[in-house]
């Protein structure tokens, strides 16, 4: 009998993906964040109710997969967390309110020792030109051009090795987050006083930014994700497409670049998004590969790099 329950409990568990179990695995760790803040966190049930409905709809995915099996679902199976991260991002600010201080200002006297000034509000103060804060101010924009290209490029050209590169990609995303919530941290644009804070303005991709910011929150400098995921995503290209590399290249250095001059994010933060490329992509890797080897396709043939 306890062989049977054996089997029915990894019969249950296999129809769910690798990316479902790291999913659930961040709101099982932040509901444990929320249980143990019980009492200095307010408005609680709102968190609550929306992890609740967060594994209905995992749980509604994984059966109307295994009800109507076909790839727009399988490829829904795997992408939906990017929806969820919307929620996520935001609420590192909320989670983190049970933690005193944040680290900005630490962070400050860092990189006046380092540099004898802050790089984040010199850069735009030495650049004012509206060409160039426009330039900046679409190098940010293209954080969400990449991720977007990512995904669409992954399943049209590698299916097969898109599951895994988006485990890792939603991995890297959830570990940055959990930093963000133990070690929060705001940014210039919100830690600085108004007229450091000031970003010159451009065109019509400052503008843009400046509506996506509205829903931006004081959380999440250091370290950049913007810069971890960003070269994360690049290391996957320059491993299976030189040329999309190439392409890529100079959106991903300007990005570098307009993070800190938008004062989204401090030097400091910007060196130590890059140095998490490596061990997000060594854990990411070993992770999948210990718990979901099974989840590969059998026959499955690794993508051939393609060069210049």
């Amino acid at each position: 009998m306890e062989n049977t329950m054996d089997g029915n409990l990894r019969k249950i568990f296999s129809k769910y993906n690798p990316i479902d179990c790291i999913t659930l695995l961040y709101i099982f760790l932040t509901t444990l964040l929320l249980i143990f803040g019980t009492g200095r966190y307010e408005n609680t049930a709102e968190h609550y109710l929306v992890r609740s409905g967060m594994f209905i709809f995992i749980w509604l995915i994984v059966r109307l997969e295994e009800m109507f099996p076909g790839r727009m679902l399988r490829i829904l199976h795997q992408l939906y967390p990017l929806l969820f991260l919307s929620y996520f991002y935001p609420e590192t600010c909320y989670l983190h309110s049970i933690f005193p201080g944040v680290l900005d200002a630490g962070i400050i006297r860092l990189e006046v020792a380092l540099f004898g000034f802050l790089p984040s509000e010199a850069f735009s103060r030495c650049c004012p030109q509206a060409w160039f804060s426009e330039l900046m101010h679409f190098g940010y924009f293209s954080f969400y051009l990449i991720i977007l290209f990512l995904v669409v490029w992954y399943y049209i050209k590698y299916p097969l090795l898109a599951g895994k590169k988006v485990f890792i990609f939603l991995f890297s995303f959830y570990i940055f987050y959990l930093i963000f919530i133990f070690f929060p941290s705001e940014g210039p644009q919100y830690f600085l006083p108004v007229p450091e804070k000031k970003v010159p303005a451009g065109c019509f991709f400052t503008g843009l930014m400046q509506k996506i910011l509205l829903f931006d929150r004081p959380t999440g400098a250091f370290p950049s994700s913007h810069i971890g995921i960003t070269w994360l995503i690049m290391f996957f290209f320059f491993s299976d497409n030189r040329k999309i590399f190439c392409w890529w290249l100079v959106p991903a250095v300007l990005l570098t670049f307009a993070t800190v001059y938008i004062k989204a994010h401090y030097v400091v933060d910007v060196i130590a998004g890059f140095l998490m490329v490596p061990p997000l992509v060594w854990s990411g890797n070993k992770i999948y590969d210990l718990f979901f080897a099974t989840h590969t396709v059998p026959g499955e043939e690794p993508a051939m790099i393609e060069t210049l």
